[in-house]
């Protein structure tokens, strides 16, 4: 069995707070009636779209973290080590990935994602279900039909626990335990142009959070694109297989797919879907 996957605690936030940055990258035009995003939700935004535009800021949080670590353990004072699944590795393999990528402009606000994002987090507060498949075996590609069509690609992540904005972004760029970095390189991938996010209650996690993003998408009865410059190039996502996650190509227009699978139990209130 594999051994449990690495997620952020409190003490990430103590390392980082210090720092004096704030995370102010998300585009007015996000904010508004327009825009029903709760606090929670539009932090995680703008640290998502902080991360976009300055990834080397994010590399020098992470590289703060190398202490704590002994091999696979990673040492809190005070609290017990957790066991990662590949130790300082996979955060030495994020920081080299974040020094060497280019900034990227903000994700833009899609409210049809959004409802797509939402739909997911209501089912599985009821179920108690993890992982990206519905309730009624739906995935993004099928929840997001009712509210619109995407253009390019269309990728989800989903974090579990009730973490700081912060501390999700970190998890998710560092990726332990997932070969493919899939969630990683969704959040910093040219091909995603628009997103919707929703966070709420989960019966087994206490809260959880639902990104969804595509290249480009239009509402139902909309005229126009939610983002300008769709890609029209392939993009990946991420689907599950014997417990490893693997990118997957697709054309525009395309259904990508996406992962059957729930994830594993991780040893902090954090965990990823895969």
């Amino acid at each position: 069995m594999k051994s449990q996957h690495f997620a952020l605690l409190l003490l990430t936030a103590a390392l980082i707070l210090g720092t004096g940055r704030t995370t102010n990258a998300q585009p007015k035009s996000t904010a508004g009636a327009a825009n029903p995003l709760s606090a929670a939700e539009r932090d995680l935004m703008n640290e998502i779209n902080d991360a976009r535009a300055h990834p080397e800021v994010y590399a020098s949080y992470l590289e703060k973290l190398k202490p704590l670590f002994s091999g696979k353990e990673y040492r809190r004072t005070g609290q017990p080590a957790l066991i990662t699944e590949e130790g300082w590795s996979a955060v030495e393999d994020a920081v080299r990935f974040l020094q060497t990528v280019k900034p990227l402009p903000p994700l833009r606000f899609s409210r049809g994602l959004y409802l797509a994002a939402q739909s997911h987090v209501k089912d599985q507060n009821s179920t108690g279900k993890t992982g990206h498949k519905g309730s009624d075996s739906t995935l993004i590609e099928e929840r997001v039909k009712p509210y619109g069509t995407w253009q390019g690609g269309i990728g989800e992540n989903i974090t579990y626990g009730d973490d700081s904005a912060r501390e999700r972004i970190l998890t998710w760029l560092i990726d332990d335990g997932f070969p493919s970095r899939g969630h990683r390189r969704r959040i910093l991938s040219s091909d995603y142009n628009v997103a919707g996010i929703s966070c709420g209650a989960h019966p087994e996690f206490s809260a959880m959070c639902v990104l969804t993003l595509a290249g480009g998408f239009t509402d139902i009865g909309a005229t126009t694109a939610t983002s300008s410059g769709t890609s029209n190039t392939a993009t990946t996502s991420a689907t599950k297989t014997s417990g490893s996650t693997k990118p997957v190509t697709t054309q525009p227009g395309k259904t990508k797919a996406s992962t059957s699978k729930s994830a594993q139990t991780v040893s902090s209130s954090n965990k990823l879907a895969k």
